[in-house]
């Protein structure tokens, strides 16, 4: 089984959606041998169950967001999934899953509802406000959900789904030392890396100042050597009888 979690601030928005026909791909649920689109309540402790309309579910749950106006994002939302090697369980076992996993997770004094939203997953949206106006901060509730996800499963002999490993959650101490090591770290080698640059640009900036003080005269180009005075040797033909070397 497999959890996944979302907050809001709207239940008229997700309940929309669940009950919806939709667009593409759009779920349906079975009643009395018939299939229908959207979704269904399977279990609440709102008294919502069979309800195929959000309005009145998403109301209670709005009542009681308004005990506590401030709290931000006081819609949680699961979606609970099956393998695709589980068997299809009846909404009786779906109730009884909800029931679970919401006293697992700590709302069950909270407003909320099961949609079914298709053979294999559900929909759980819950009120974190109470109707006394009490406050379920859903701490560390994806680590939670997987907790609750395994016991569901080992009790209704499902299969078990692959779960996303976390490691060991760091004191807020050293997660501030960690960022503050990767920021230097990163200074270091932007510093490093400007250096080279403005030493690439300085050797640019010698070959340009040699070229345009040799000019016209490259550095190519051999100078006479100072000091030193060519001597002019006139002239002496051959003599007759000494041709070596020469052509006859």
């Amino acid at each position: 089984m497999i959890a996944k979690i979302t907050r809001g601030s709207n239940p008229g928005d997700i309940g929309a959606y669940l009950h919806g026909p939709g667009k593409a791909n759009e779920h349906v649920y079975e009643v009395a041998g018939s299939t229908r689109s959207g979704g269904v309540v399977v279990a609440s402790n709102i008294g919502m169950e069979g309800h195929t309309d959000p309005s009145q579910w998403a109301g209670e749950l709005r009542k009681a967001m308004h005990t506590r106006p401030e709290i931000k994002n006081p819609v949680w939302h699961a979606s609970l999934r099956n393998t695709a090697q589980d068997r299809t369980l009846s909404d009786a076992t779906w109730a009884d899953i909800g029931q679970s996993f919401a006293e697992d997770m700590g709302f069950a004094d909270h407003p909320w509802v099961m949609v079914r939203h298709g053979d294999n997953h559900v929909h759980i949206v819950v009120s974190r406000v109470s109707d006394s106006g009490e406050v379920w901060h859903a701490r560390n509730d994806r680590r939670a959900a997987q907790s609750a996800c395994t016991r569901l499963e080992n009790e209704h002999g499902l299969e078990q789904a692959p779960r996303r490993r976390e490691g060991p959650k760091k004191a807020v101490t050293t997660e501030r030392e960690d960022s503050k090591a990767q920021a230097r770290a990163l200074g270091s080698q932007r510093a490093v890396k400007e250096a080279e640059r403005q030493e690439l640009e300085e050797q640019k900036a010698r070959v340009r100042e040699m070229r345009e003080a040799s000019f016209p005269n490259p550095p190519t180009t051999r100078a006479p050597v100072k000091g030193i005075v060519p001597v002019a040797r006139p002239y002496t033909p051959p003599q007759p009888g000494h041709d070596a070397g020469y052509e006859r």
